[in-house]
């Protein structure tokens, strides 16, 4: 697959998004907070879960986006750390 522009990849996911099909080539691409905030997304669209504080990955998502960790694994070491659970 030959790089995209931000520009490309936005319209690139938004006509998959619009036409129904979501397959995980899209999500392969960005930072670690892009692809976790993805597969929350996918889980919760799958399991019927509502974007609200109901959600049980809600906190998680909220602790991603205001995240100064590198990766994923230091992310996920921080979030043990001060939450004691996955």
């Amino acid at each position: 697959m030959k790089r995209m522009t931000e520009e490309e990849f936005a319209a690139y996911i938004a006509e998959k998004q619009d036409a129904g099909i979501h397959y995980k080539e899209p999500y392969k691409k960005g930072s670690w907070k892009d692809r976790r905030i993805a597969a929350i997304n996918r889980l919760s669209n799958y399991k019927g879960w509502p974007c609200s504080d109901n959600n049980r990955y809600f906190e998680q998502y909220n602790a991603i986006l205001n995240s100064d960790a590198k990766s994923l694994l230091q992310f996920k070491k921080q979030w043990k750390e001060t939450n004691g659970h996955n």
